[in-house]
């Protein structure tokens, strides 16, 4: 070949490489899996070779139509050598590992409070605080609050695992909402929460913000 078919010919050919390369190894994952490393490269290499090996020679014989002798036998056991070569080099090299094409599990959602099931569709979402209002208990989530019929220490049992303080005997926060502490003077403070909510925070429950830190 001259130089310009020559350049063509190998701009085809890597190309070509590359993207069976990638389709072998994520397949190879698929039939193998990430833990046993030589069986997966030889079947990555084996998929190249079957894949690619006819695409060279078709390759070869446009740019090269008087070229005789080239089986398909001889092309595979370059491309075998080749392939699999570059497959350990990557892996011994850290440069990507099989386990990289291996699809990771998500993660498990937190659980959530069995309150939440009582809750209408539209107020779905994070829980920010528990009021108790007569035989009532007003649960203000990030979408609104909506009042259920039942007592605040039952809500506040179905909270459970979400983390949280009773600030007063009307009044119930989760953790994750508390931004601030507001004090109004030496003796009455309140408690903001994230959706601009202040609530007042009676001396008996104090020490439970004391305790977590929210408090000097």
């Amino acid at each position: 070949m001259n130089l310009q078919t020559r350049l063509v010919y190998w701009l085809v050919i890597v190309t070509i490489a590359i993207v069976i390369g990638h389709a072998a190894r994520a397949a190879a994952v698929a039939l193998i899996g990430p833990r046993r490393p030589i069986l997966f490269d030889l079947v990555a290499a084996t998929l190249v070779v079957i894949f690619l090996s006819p695409v060279i020679r078709i390759v070869r014989g446009v740019t090269e139509p008087s070229l005789d002798g080239l089986s398909l036998i001889s092309i595979g056991l370059n491309t075998f050598v080749i392939a699999a070569g570059v497959f350990v080099l990557r892996r011994q090299s850290g440069l990507e590992q099989p386990g990289s094409y291996w699809v990771k599990p998500t993660e498990p959602e937190a659980p959530v409070p069995r309150l939440c099931r009582r809750l209408s569709d539209e107020f779905q979402g994070e829980i920010l605080r528990l009021s108790a209002s007569d035989h009532f208990v007003e649960v203000t989530t990030v979408n609104g609050v909506e009042t259920l019929r039942m007592r605040l220490a039952d809500a506040i049992d179905e909270m459970d695992p979400t983390h949280g303080y009773c600030v007063h005997r009307s009044h119930w926060v989760a953790h994750s909402a508390v931004v601030g502490i507001e004090r109004e003077n030496s003796h009455k403070l309140f408690v903001k929460l994230s959706n601009g909510d202040e609530l007042p925070v009676s001396r008996k429950y104090r020490p439970n913000l004391v305790n977590a830190g929210l408090i000097d």
